[in-house]
């Protein structure tokens, strides 16, 4: 995966463990699976000659974070899978998967930076997940809010209010230049320090 990509990963790691301060093991595996599955979605659109090929690194990206997080649950005894199919009809799990994936599938046939780049986006996708599990929404919607406050720094405009014209932009960065190395080395000494406290806390 390219810097950048590594950098929305880490950035979308740090801020959902920094902002729900998890204090058991589920929530420590829902914040950094849930936080990185969100910074990384948007750019399933990225404007290449291979993009089928990227949107399958994205998904696969999400489908590697949902599977660590179910592996890690049968292995810690959490409960996870437990909990959400005690909330959620196995009728809402498939629907909530499919809606997912539909809204996956339009949005990277749409041109870079607009309706996965969008609040109408991060709507979709958290009304699939909470078909899913309720639960799931707030990590994964600081992972993909992440992911846009970061590409609003740079000089490319976002789509923000999708399907409207137009587009927003701070044009304080460019999209992989010094900058995007500097938020990587933050990003993860920020996560690396979280996941330290996490520890300490449950000790």
């Amino acid at each position: 995966m390219a810097l950048l990509g590594k950098t929305h990963m880490i950035i979308g790691v740090a801020s959902s463990l920094a902002i729900t301060v998890p204090k058991t093991a589920p929530e420590f595996l829902l914040a950094v699976g849930l936080g990185a599955a969100g910074a990384v979605i948007s750019d399933i659109d990225v404007e290449t000659s291979n993009v089928h090929r990227n949107m399958g690194k994205v998904l696969l990206l999400t489908i590697v974070a949902a599977a660590v997080i179910f592996g890690l649950d049968i292995f810690l005894k959490t409960e996870i899978i437990h909990k959400i199919t005690e909330d959620s009809h196995i009728h809402r799990i498939i629907a909530g998967c499919l809606i997912f994936l539909v809204v996956c599938v339009f949005g990277k046939e749409q041109p870079h930076r607009s309706f996965m780049h969008s609040f109408l986006a991060l709507v979709l996708l958290d009304f699939a997940l909470g078909l899913v599990w309720k639960k799931l929404i707030l990590y994964f919607t600081i992972g993909f809010l992440s992911h846009l406050i970061l590409d609003a720094l740079n000089k490319k405009k976002l789509q923000l209010l999708y399907p409207l014209k137009g587009g927003f932009c701070m044009g304080l960065f460019s999209a992989s230049g010094v900058a995007n190395q500097l938020f990587y080395i933050a990003g993860c000494i920020a996560a690396g320090a979280e996941m330290i406290l996490f520890v300490l806390r449950i000790l």
